[in-house]
């Protein structure tokens, strides 16, 4: 049995139908697919954005945060300095009639 050109022309018209139909169902689904990934990759660049405008949200408050820390931290510290320096003065003032009285009282002094 031979195939006769008229043959083998209905086969290949019957073939080049299957892969047309085929090529057709392939490239609809992967179309399909990839405008899903596509929703699915701008709702994730979504969702980092709100991430980020969040931390950047947090981080801005906690610069503030540290701004007023970094303050009171100066300020507390000239107020110590403040209190050292008066009781050092006065533990002077202390020395001072302490060696007056020990003095007086004909007391040893150290």
């Amino acid at each position: 049995m031979s195939l006769t050109s008229d043959d083998l022309k209905a086969i290949r018209k019957v073939i080049r139908e299957e892969v047309t139909r085929e090529v057709k169902d392939s490239s609809k689904t992967l179309e399909s697919q990839i405008r899903f990934t596509k929703i699915e990759i701008k709702n994730g660049i979504r969702e980092l954005d709100d991430r980020v405008k969040n931390v950047e949200i947090r981080v801005e408050s906690l610069h503030e945060d540290t701004k007023e820390i970094k303050k009171q931290v100066k300020k507390t510290a000239i107020n110590v300095e403040d209190v050292l320096g008066f009781l050092d003065a006065k533990d002077v003032e202390l020395v001072k009639r302490v060696a007056k009285i020990e003095k007086h009282l004909n007391l040893p002094q150290n």
